[in-house]
């Protein structure tokens, strides 16, 4: 019965031309179900004849004689307005169809959340909906919408992955990694956001990126521009930023291609450690050890390794589930 009372109220809303956009939306909604409730049907031949309808000017037809329009009177009182309240229904539901088709194929084919994920040494480069370029790196994992909707473009990362994001002011681009989120509105930037380490960096190449701890205050954001770096710790939550002149290098560094000038061996370990999803243990003779050179991380890891020993003159030997590079 209260549907009906409802119903009741927005179709006189609509007639009045008094309709919010929510008020429409009802309307059509209650419209739908009760188009065979005989009552709603009675409501619209009793009102919708009463409705002042003033066609534009220069469109009024000439006034017909007496004589036609007793004729016109009496089919309709016959069965004239029954036919009416139908078609006007029909024309309703018609028109709120067409008015609210987009939330109608919202509801038939929403937004499917999406994942790519790569394996140990496998990469991945492939476009999101909005134009946004992608270059996932091994052992990571993109979730995303095959089409973005609403007011904001977001997905989730774990593990790494280069962006050339799609420029759209009106819509920002959040990524969610871990404890952060990374927005931007165009650009393009590195995110390294692995589950197992307790830092994730944020490097940005060219552009303006915004990082920020989930749901915090002011204090726990910063923003970067190009050649700088975000250093984001989990144990301590705490945001740093700092000077990256060498950001141009993951240009190269998302197909796998890595050069290092001076680097010290602890940061070259993690790096092998990512790509190859392995566990490396260093001598500790090796702790101040330099490191000059390229590496390509889609070799063969003993290739690779080989490589880096044969550099910092160490040598290297898997011990059960991790390896070690001993002096």
């Amino acid at each position: 019965m209260e549907e009906k009372v409802q119903f009741e109220y927005l179709y006189h809303q609509y007639l009045n031309n008094q309709c919010t956009a929510e008020e429409l939306k009802l309307f059509f909604r209650l419209l739908e179900k009760s188009k065979d409730d005989e009552q709603v049907m009675t409501l619209m031949s009793a009102t919708w004849d009463q409705t002042a309808i003033s066609p534009e000017k220069g469109l009024t037809p000439p006034f017909p004689d007496k004589k036609t329009t007793h004729r016109l009177i009496s089919s309709r009182n016959s069965f004239g307005m029954q036919r009416l309240a139908g078609i006007a229904a029909t024309l309703l539901i018609v028109i709120g169809i067409c008015f609210y088709w987009s939330d109608v194929s919202r509801i038939f084919n929403p937004p499917q959340e999406s994942k790519s994920i790569t394996t140990s040494t496998e990469r991945k480069q492939f476009d999101l909906s909005d134009g946004t370029k992608v270059w996932l790196s091994p052992n990571s994992k993109l979730s995303y919408s095959d089409r973005f909707e609403g007011t904001e473009r977001k997905v989730s990362l774990e593990g790494e992955a280069f962006f050339e994001v799609a420029h759209d002011v009106k819509h920002p681009f959040i990524i969610k990694s871990g404890q952060i989120n990374t927005t931007v509105l165009g650009t393009a930037f590195n995110v390294t956001a692995y589950k197992e380490q307790h830092i994730i960096n944020v490097t940005l190449v060219t552009g303006r990126v915004t990082v920020s701890l989930n749901g915090s205050n002011s204090s726990k954001r910063d923003t970067i521009l190009a050649n700088q770096r975000i250093v984001f710790d989990k144990i301590s939550s705490r945001i740093s930023k700092v000077d990256y002149p060498d950001a141009a290098t993951f240009m190269n560094k998302r197909l796998g291609l890595y050069e290092y000038k001076g680097a010290e061996i602890q940061e070259v370990s993690r790096d092998l450690e990512n790509q190859y999803n392995i566990k490396i243990k260093l001598d500790k003779q090796l702790s101040e050890a330099i490191f000059y050179g390229n590496l390509n991380m889609s070799a063969p890891l003993d290739e690779t390794l080989n490589k880096l020993s044969t550099v910092v003159e160490a040598k290297w030997r898997k011990e059960g589930g991790h390896y070690v590079i001993l002096k």
